[in-house]
């Protein structure tokens, strides 16, 4: 006849509800494990978590433009490391020098457009002075003609409709 065997219990693994058994009893038939962890179990109570997070050591924040201390004192980067690191200044090398290239025309555009605007700003403007000296001298002419018209000291005088 086989030996009865102990029950196992599965590290990590949370019973269904407080209503079970706990299946973590040793030889003795007590409560062992009191403060006991067992890898993967989630804590009992938030000063639990609090706690571990003081325990652990944070990590100094690490700046992505030096990468000696990306990769660690540990000889340096490796070969794909070093390919990376000139791969990725490669690139914001070029996406700078595209940026420079479309804002400095985009900005030699807008001065052409700035000069053809102000060219014909002044057109305009000498076009409506002009519209203005020769509505002055079309309301002179027809004074004038109205004046003609209007005279009856003139011998027989026909100007033809306007």
């Amino acid at each position: 006849m086989a030996a009865p065997r102990p029950p196992r219990v599965v590290p990590g693994e949370a019973s269904e509800s407080d209503s079970e058994p706990e299946l973590l009893g040793g030889p003795a038939g007590g409560a062992p494990g009191a403060g006991l962890k067992v890898p993967g179990e989630a804590s009992e109570t938030e000063e639990e978590e609090e706690e571990e997070e003081e325990e652990r050591p944070k990590p100094p924040p690490l700046l992505a433009e030096e990468p000696a201390v990306v990769w660690g004192g540990r000889g340096g980067p490796s070969l794909l490391q070093q390919r990376l690191w000139e791969g990725s200044g490669r690139l914001r090398g070029a996406v700078g020098s595209a940026l420079r290239q479309s804002y400095g025309s985009a900005a030699r555009h807008l001065g052409g457009l700035g000069g053809a605007l102000g060219r014909a700003q002044a057109t305009a403007a000498a076009a409506a002075h002009c519209l203005r000296l020769a509505r002055r001298d079309l309301r002179a002419v027809a004074a004038t003609v109205d004046i003609v018209t209007a005279c009856r000291l003139l011998p027989d005088i026909r100007l033809p409709a306007l």
